[in-house]
């Protein structure tokens, strides 16, 4: 006859085993790490729409914020299509900072900032869509963030800094990406773009 004791803790043990395992992944979703899909083309050609990443949510736990860090926010708009969704740009301003903004440069405390490397390059000759204005001086409890794709992307420069309580974490890789590329216009998987890192 079947030892149906053993039967018992064996099926004991798989519920258990199954039960800490939903409960481990529930508190990382929770508390440690999140996904995000990248819904518009701000951040081309670091980050496309379609591209879905891991985000980090203890990145700024312990650690300050730097200049250059791409990261997650809550964005409080009065736009109502806007209001408390999550958006993703690179900080380029934190506390203290002096930004002053001209028609084809971001100029960070009299320096005027590089390209990030993988942003998309400008093919049009149009000057930024916002106002010149400055200088700005970033808050002591803020960043001042804008998208890479600099020409195309709606940050700082239209509703001014992001108070770093409202950011969420800071994405690590690419773990899927959907729709079209330089070499094919129609949407397809980029197997390329899978599970590198973003920088």
């Amino acid at each position: 006859m079947p030892d149906t004791g053993l039967e018992h803790t064996r099926l004991r043990d798989i519920l258990v085993t199954g039960l800490y395992a939903a409960v481990v992944a529930i508190l990382l979703r929770v508390f440690v790490i999140g996904a995000y899909e990248i819904p518009s083309h701000s951040m081309e050609n670091t980050l496309l729409s379609g591209d879905f990443i891991v985000v980090s949510k203890l990145a700024y736990l312990w650690s300050d914020v730097h200049r250059g860090d791409i990261v997650i926010f809550r964005h409080h708009d009065s736009i109502a299509q806007f209001n408390n969704q999550l958006f993703v740009k690179r900080v380029v301003a934190v506390p203290g900072d002096t930004v002053r903004l001209t028609e084809d440069a971001i100029i960070v405390n009299g320096v005027p900032l590089p390209t990030p490397p993988e942003a998309k390059i400008p093919t049009s000759p149009l000057p930024l869509t916002v106002p010149t204005r400055g200088p700005i001086i970033v808050g002591l409890d803020s960043v001042y963030v804008v998208g890479d794709n600099r020409r195309n992307s709606y940050d700082s420069r239209y509703w001014g800094s992001v108070a770093i309580e409202d950011l969420k974490g800071s994405p690590l890789f690419i773990y899927w990406s959907h729709g079209p590329s330089e070499s094919n216009p129609l949407p397809h998987i980029r197997w390329d773009r899978i599970f590198n890192g973003i920088y």
